[in-house]
């Protein structure tokens, strides 16, 4: 059974302000024409993976015409795919090939590997690492369990970051001021019904995060799971992402709990060492 669930590079909001001769070199080289067609692109969300022309050029501020132009020509290099069918657009298949070479060149994900799959074999559990990127945390490898059982964690969809334990690691390098602005500007909802989430409790996980050196959630009424994360830091100490150990429920015993703890910890420091973490 496979259980889908919502988990670095520490970026700066897309917002953050430019020097102004930062700003000045981006704007004398920026192609308008580039600049819309990723708008074209990120147009498309998890919410809603397949648009028409006329929402695509109403999310995107731009005449039908230029949508319509700009689809053809990313249709062409396939990164836009056309239902002949429904007539509705969604993205193509070479963006994945483009997120495989993104997610390789950072490097992160090269030297977790060998670490998440030590712990998948002698734990036989699911392992990932995930990013931060804005007020946002993204899955962005994992190595399955090897039971027929197993949990299963969703590639490249945004997360928020106060749900879960990875989520949880994030939030907790960050400085208090950082936490205390994003906690201002999010709305923390439940993620599911009956359970409980506000300011002070999102704290407590923090400061649990920062006094055991790893974040541990387990849920029996979501999804049957539990998670075990751990933080891993890269050259100058910077945040690079977390570890994740993500077990079923029914084999969550306190020995499994024990060693699941054990070994991402140890992975996660030993990870960070190699990054250039002091």
């Amino acid at each position: 059974m496979r259980e889908r669930t919502h988990d670095v590079i520490d970026t700066k909001p897309s917002g953050s302000a430019k020097t102004p001769a930062l700003r000045n070199e981006t704007d004398r080289y920026n192609v308008s024409a580039v600049a819309r067609a990723l708008d074209v692109l990120q147009a498309f969300t998890y919410q809603q993976p397949e648009l028409s022309l006329t929402a695509i050029a109403s999310a995107t501020g731009l005449h039908k015409a230029t949508a319509f132009r700009l689809l053809a020509t990313l249709s062409g290099g396939g990164m836009i795919i056309k239902d002949p069918g429904t007539g509705l657009y969604r993205l193509g298949f070479t963006l994945i090939a483009l997120s495989e070479v993104a997610k390789t060149s950072t490097g992160f994900v090269a030297q977790a590997r060998p670490f998440m799959r030590q712990i998948r074999d002698d734990l036989n559990e699911t392992v990932y690492i995930a990013v931060r990127v804005g007020d946002d945390r993204i899955n962005l490898d994992q190595l399955e369990g090897i039971r027929d059982f197993r949990r299963v964690v969703t590639l490249g969809k945004p997360s928020p970051l106060y749900v879960g334990s990875t989520s949880h690691v994030i939030l907790a390098a960050l400085s208090d001021e950082k936490i205390t602005a994003y906690v201002a500007r999010t709305e923390l909802v439940a993620p599911f019904p009956g359970a409980r989430i506000d300011a002070t409790i999102l704290w407590d996980a923090i400061a649990n995060v920062r006094r055991n050196g790893y974040a541990e959630t387990h849920n029996k009424r979501l999804d049957e799971g539990a998670s075990i994360s751990a933080l891993v830091r890269g050259a100058g100490n910077q945040m690079m992402g977390a570890l994740t150990i993500s077990i079923p429920i029914m084999r969550y015993s306190g020995s499994v709990r024990s060693r699941a703890i054990t070994a991402v910890t140890v992975a996660a420091q030993t990870l960070s060492r190699q990054l250039g973490a002091y």
